[in-house]
């Protein structure tokens, strides 16, 4: 009975985490779909976080982009350097004296939550939008992402983005499909009132649900939990668009999910008690289904193959099929990325190679987590050390 269960508990799972959630969702949504309802006025300010480290590079064009934006409500850009030492704080500071709605916080080395803690102390909006310095908002974006906030249930909102190179590599590809993937998910997630993922880069949040980010969580997973906490509802805006780098090496991928996943698996195990399903059902369901379970799927995988070597050596042959399937996924994947070291694309390779480093990503994560390894440093600085 112990290998059945070993086996088919996580084949279960897996399969409720990529197709059946995703599917209740949809379902969800178009029976009892969640509806805004614009009964407030619009916000009079709003405030344009960019919290950076070293961005000299991307900094004034990111700027001018933001307040370019054609929207219906005043702006305010805050600049908050994070101990930068190239010439970030001297570029924010010219564009802030030539320009009263940008504002620089030259702050002291304290990581990425740090910044963002700084720049909700000092916003003055009526609602906080935080970014990265590499997005570029498309027409439109911002008075997309803040209308929702007209309607008093909202307290998070999070936009479209997608990668300025995508395609352009076989990472590239890889992480275009997985992000597509992860969006479809949100927008049934979103109309069914069930939202708890957001991306960074294009997060607004109504000041009332602030609460200050520890140092080892990354806002875009605690922000909307906080939001979902006090019963606010989070919702993605597909017309709120944005375009950003996107990963181009497989070193920056697993790199990227590594510390996602352990950022992302810390803040939520510490909203898990709060977000319980008799206080916040449709949260719960989210952060377990979309999240954490997710985040599971390298123990979960480990755990079936385990049940399937134990069942085969009791004489049930038909699970070598999974035990086949699993060594051939490794043997390809291993494969592609022998040929990608050589310099040969192998696009029969490109799904495989990309499922394991991800779930080794995964698992680095759980590892960090089992080990207390905190992570506040910012990941794209070291991607450029490539």
């Amino acid at each position: 009975m112990l290998p059945q269960l070993l086996f088919w508990i996580p084949v279960v799972v897996v399969t409720w985490v990529y197709l059946l959630y995703p599917a209740v969702a949809a379902v969800a949504a178009a029976i009892r779909p969640f509806r805004i309802r614009h009964s407030l006025a619009a916000p009079r300010l709003v405030t344009v976080g960019i919290a950076v480290h070293n961005e000299a590079g991307d900094l004034e064009e990111r700027v001018v982009n933001v307040l370019g934006q054609q929207t219906e409500f005043e702006l305010e850009v805050v600049v908050a350097s994070d101990g930068s030492t190239d010439a970030t704080d001297a570029i924010a500071a010219r564009l802030a004296e030539d320009d009263r709605r940008i504002r620089l916080l030259s702050l002291p080395r304290g990581g990425t939550s740090a910044a963002h803690n700084a720049i909700f102390r000092s916003a003055r909006g009526d609602v906080v939008v935080l970014t990265d310095a590499e997005t570029r908002y498309l027409p439109g974006c911002l008075d997309a992402l803040v209308a929702p906030f007209r309607d008093p249930r909202i307290g998070c909102t999070t936009g479209h983005l997608s990668w300025r190179n995508d395609g352009s590599t076989p990472t590239s590809q890889q992480e275009g499909l997985y992000w597509r993937y992860e969006l479809a998910v949100r927008g049934v997630e979103s109309r069914a009132g069930w939202l708890t993922a957001v991306t960074g880069a294009l997060l607004a949040l109504r000041p009332d649900c602030y609460r200050p980010l520890p140092d080892s969580a990354s806002h875009d997973q605690l922000l909307p939990l906080y939001a979902r906490d006090l019963g606010y509802a989070v919702v993605a805006v597909p017309e709120a668009r944005a375009t950003d780098r996107g990963i181009t090496s497989l070193g920056q991928q697993f790199r990227n999910r590594a510390r996602t996943a352990t950022r992302g698996i810390r803040a939520n195990l510490a909203m898990v008690s709060r977000l319980t399903p008799w206080r916040r059902p449709s949260a719960f369901l989210a952060i377990w289904s979309h999240k954490l379970l997710r985040w599971a799927t390298p123990w979960l995988a480990l755990a079936a193959v385990i049940g399937a070597v134990l069942l085969v050596a009791r004489g049930e042959t038909v699970y070598l099929i999974p035990i086949v399937l699993a060594v051939a996924l490794l043997a390809l994947a291993g494969l592609g990325y022998v040929l990608r070291l050589a310099g040969r694309r192998a696009s029969w390779a490109a799904l495989p190679l990309a499922v394991v480093v991800v779930n080794a990503a995964f698992l680095v994560g759980w590892l960090n987590i089992l080990r207390g390894h905190r992570l506040t440093a910012w990941h794209r600085a070291a991607w450029r050390t490539e």
